[in-house]
């Protein structure tokens, strides 16, 4: 009967022991890492792997008991048995002996129970523990990947399986037997036939694991083997096991795993309560494992209790509490997720951890009992809104903020905004509240069905899915059952907001998130609500003409390839590039296809006509089907105006985005995209105003790099950065300088922000690899601070795990001492243009809430944001005093070693303002 697969017991079963090989564990981690150190020098790279290993255990497995083994300090039985054993092996370096001591105070710190013994290897330990345990009637669960321990296992039940978390994989009967042809109870006399040249096992030579295991399957043991040497076929295997039957018979003792050691067995002494967070912090800060900080449980496990509330007097009584503990917990439950049509179904309400109510207001089902209207929910929670002492705290602040001033209601004074401290704190980390929930406190938000409802304020149900069937719309659900989804999430933004407030003093954080950030969230709701108006009969025309224009680049696509053929179609273009036309296939898709991506098709337009017709025409079809067909079906038809969403915790650097609409990717270059800008218009007796930043990045990299030359190209007003470059890299006066030098060196310039090689920066330039590379060196040996700059932000980076922007934003690199070099490139890449492209998002941001906290005139109103543009709708006769208010307050955002310079028009359109 076959022996099915084995897997692990179900998260917090009880009766079950994980052992955990330590001293194997974190040799393998120093080995598999690549090395990392504090910003003190002390390596730490095996230590962040085995506390990783040591969360996956406690946080994913849960386990009733828990325990460790480690191999004891000085010299083992087995150098009495054999002594070569080990002993070819050098002194442990230092830097893993210190990481081992780490990793010893760490699961201390774990209260995690350890077993070691003088004299005595780790395995040994682990065997005589499973032994103890499966005479308890326990079942275990090894952690670990060492072959030496598969004797443990059983050769027909799962009570003892290996788990080797590195790779999340399970070892049972029958994968030992797939591993080595074997069940597990001859393992060892196959290890003792096979040697190990690690630990300097002498074994058999010329006896691999298959000639092993044949002889197992024939024979039964090695003592079976030696019984019938002579019937062995082979005289060359003959020969060698009666040459080193000593070995063999060493060897088996060496690998033979002991049982019978004294150890100290209590299995109450084993069940795993928790770790001591106050030892782990000190830990944790002394090494600088700033995402482990933050992730930290440093508070007891809350008891939480959620009610509803259906009247006035049990409303009254959770805002008492609320005005005593000053604090607002809240999430709206809304009808729709577009927030400029949502009406509120109900409020949830925390005022502290473990204490969520919740007050539906429009709820519709048979049977509903009466519920309070929005008008008396609004009227009672009105003053604590804006009351400037109670800590407003949320989970997507900026959502509350729009929704609420539809409704009648301003958030004022304190506040804090669970999503917005998340981001800070790890910018890459997913930041829903379920996400934040588990990682933070170890706790599973309720989700009512499997699918996650739409989103409100803080991230809460308006829509469930009972099964297969048709979803439920939140207000038709019971309030019973929908009280625990809703106050969760009141309750859990309180939870999270205790937790994140120290975190972001500590880490630096703390101003960037409350004096930028929150405040921001405001500005960016009370542009979303604004709107901005777009003239469809601009669009119209303009779809018209494109329609026409994409037709005859089609045709003229279908006669340059001699075929009939759908320009649109990447499997039909696949074929007649590389199929008829025979050209090189550059690069493969992740199935394995012939990619016809932008950048392959423009490294083909050298060779052939057809690419270059099919680029224009995706870039001209692209635009079609994302702006000028879309926009005008973005209209909300209460209010005549699109109302894109600006996006604050989606960019790593901290550049805002924007959805439903996008707006940040119309093209500002090209005809077509200037053409679309100008269907964005004023109303009647306003005028459109776009301030821009002029190379805010360049201006940026001059000060963090205080690179004289550069800081000169930007003091001068008659200066221009671009011949300036142009004149030091091409050793020419700077009168001298062409047109061409100009544009090379414009695409240096940005393409040191970007990191840009010389592969790039040659497609860029259409030069060779070794002009391109020239142009590097000669840009960095003339801007010395810029290069030294870079150098030494990578080299910051690579202790400490993480680059800064001026303000203080944050961002980890892990990847920096990636084994794998295309993932170690880019970590440089990002390291050296996050300080510089997120101090340049910080600046707007800066400027932004200065100037979106009052009208910048009397009547105008800040629409848009666009990477380092602004754009405002302004009253016609008060357009002189509003961009004479944008430059002041943009330009002087920030004081830097170089002036910033804004760039500012109007117009009745965008384009024309641009």
């Amino acid at each position: 009967m076959a022996i099915a697969s084995a897997v692990l017991p179900p998260s917090a079963a009880p009766g079950v022991l994980y052992l955990i090989d330590l001293s194997g564990y974190v040799f393998r981690a120093y080995h598999a890492i690549a090395p990392l150190s504090s910003s003190k020098g002390e390596p730490t790279h095996a230590v962040m792997g085995t506390v990783n290993m040591l969360q996956k255990v406690v946080n994913d497995r849960r386990p009733e008991m828990l325990a460790v083994a480690m191999d004891s300090r000085g010299p083992n039985f087995r150098r009495d048995i054999d002594a070569r054993y080990k002993s070819h092996r050098p002194a442990p370096p230092p830097d893993l002996s210190t990481q081992m001591a780490r990793c010893e105070a760490i699961v201390k710190a774990y209260n995690i129970p350890i077993y070691q013994a003088e004299g005595i290897e780790a395995d040994d330990l682990i065997a005589c523990v499973v032994a103890r345990a499966r005479t308890s009637g326990m079942r275990v669960v090894i952690v670990s990947a060492d072959k030496d321990l598969m004797q443990l296992v059983d050769d027909e039940k799962d009570d003892v399986v290996l788990w080797d978390s590195m790779r999340d994989k399970v070892y049972g009967p029958a994968e030992v037997r797939t591993k080595f042809g074997v069940p597990p109870s001859q393992v060892r006399d196959l290890l003792a036939l096979t040697g190990d040249t690690s630990d300097n096992i002498p074994g058999v030579p010329s006896v691999g694991p298959k000639t092993a295991a044949d002889l197992l399957t024939e024979f039964g043991t090695l003592e079976g083997i030696y019984a019938g040497l002579s019937t062995i076929k082979k005289n060359k295997l003959r020969e060698a096991l009666t040459k080193h039957e000593e070995d063999a018979r060493v060897s088996q003792k060496l690998v033979t795993l002991r049982s019978d050691c004294e150890i100290a067995w209590d299995p109450a002494h084993l069940r795993y309560g928790g770790a001591d967070n106050a030892a782990l912090r000190e830990l944790f800060l002394d090494l600088e494992f700033h995402r482990l900080l933050d992730q930290l449980q440093v508070a007891v496990a809350v008891e939480r209790n959620y009610q509803s509330v259906l009247d006035p007097a049990g409303l009254a009584k959770v805002l008492d509490a609320v005005r005593a503990k000053k604090r607002l917990g809240f999430d709206l439950i809304l009808s729709d997720p577009d927030p400029m049509r949502a009406a509120i179904v109900g409020v949830a309400l925390s005022s502290e951890p473990g204490d969520g109510h919740y007050v539906p207001i429009s709820h519709r089902y048979l049977g509903a009992p009466p519920q309070l209207t929005w008008e008396t929910v609004k009227e009672a929670m009105a003053p604590l809104f804006a009351d400037p002492a109670i800590v407003k705290t949320s989970h997507h602040l900026k959502l509350a903020h729009l929704v609420l001033a539809r409704h009648g209601i301003r958030v004022e004074g304190a506040a804090f905004d669970t999503m917005l401290g998340a981001y800070l704190l790890d910018p890459d980390a997913p930041g829903s509240l379920r996400e934040l929930a588990r990682k933070t406190l170890g706790i599973e938000l309720a989700v009512y069905g499997e699918k996650k409802p739409a989103t409100g304020a803080a991230g809460a149900g308006t829509s469930t899915a009972k099964g297969k069937g048709a979803p439920v719309p939140f207000d038709n659900l019971p309030i019973d059952e929908a009280t625990p989804f809703a106050a969760a999430e009141a309750e859990v933004c309180v939870t999270l907001a205790s937790r994140y407030a120290p975190s972001l003093e500590r880490e630096g954080l703390s101003s960037l998130f409350h004096e930028v950030e929150l405040p921001l969230a405001r500005v960016l709701a009370d542009m979303e609500r604004a709107g901005v108006l777009l003239d469809a009969s601009v669009l119209e025309a303009l779809g018209k003409r494109v329609e026409v224009e994409l037709r005859n680049l089609e045709a003229q696509a279908k006669e340059i390839a001699k075929a009939d053929f759908s320009v649109r179609s990447r499997d039909q273009l696949e074929k007649i590039l590389f199929d008829e036309l025979k050209l090189p296939v550059l690069k493969r898709t992740p199935k394995g296809g012939r990619s016809t991506d932008a950048e392959v098709l423009e490294e083909l337009a050298e060779k052939h006509p057809l690419p270059k017709v099919v680029v224009e025409f995706r870039e001209i079809d692209k635009l079609k089907g994302t702006y000028i067909d879309t926009l005008p079906r973005a209209i909300n038809k209460s209010t005549g105006r699109i109302h894109t969403r600006f996006h604050q915790t989606v960019a790593a650097t901290g550049r805002l985005a924007s959805s439903d609409p996008n707006l940040q990717n119309i093209p500002i270059r090209t005809e077509l995209g200037r053409e679309i800008r100008a269907a964005f218009v004023a109303p009647p007796g306003h005028l459109i105003v776009s301030a821009d930043y002029s190379q805010i990045e360049l201006r940026v990299l001059a000060h963090l790099s205080e690179d004289p030359e550069l800081i000169a190209a930007f003091s001068s007003t008659k200066e221009d950065v671009h011949t300036h470059t142009a004149s030091l890299v091409f050793d020419v006066p700077r009168d001298q300088v062409t047109a061409e030098m100009r544009r090379r060196a414009k695409t240096i310039n940005f393409g040191v922000i970007y990191g840009m090689g010389d592969s790039a920066l040659a497609r860029q330039l259409d030069i060779t690899r070794a002009e391109a590379a020239s142009f590097i060196e000669a840009y960095f040996r003339r801007y010395a601070g810029v290069a030294r700059f870079m150098e030494e932000t990578i080299a910051a980076a690579g202790k400490g795990e993480a680059v800064r922007t001026l303000l203080g934003r944050r961002r980890f690199l892990p990847n920096l001492h990636s084994a794998n070099r295309g993932l170690r490139m880019e970590a440089e890449r990002v390291a050296k243009n996050t300080p510089i492209q997120g101090t340049a998002a910080d600046i707007l941001k800066l400027a932004m809430v200065k100037l979106g906290t009052k009208p910048v005139a009397p009547g105008a109103t800040m629409i848009l944001t666009v990477h380092d543009e602004l754009v405002f709708e302004v009253p016609e006769a008060h357009v002189g005093e509003a961009m004479r208010r944008i430059r002041e307050e943009m330009e002087g955002a920030i004081t830097l070693r170089v002036p910033l310079v804004v760039d500012i028009g109007s117009g009745k359109n965008w384009n024309e303002a641009h």
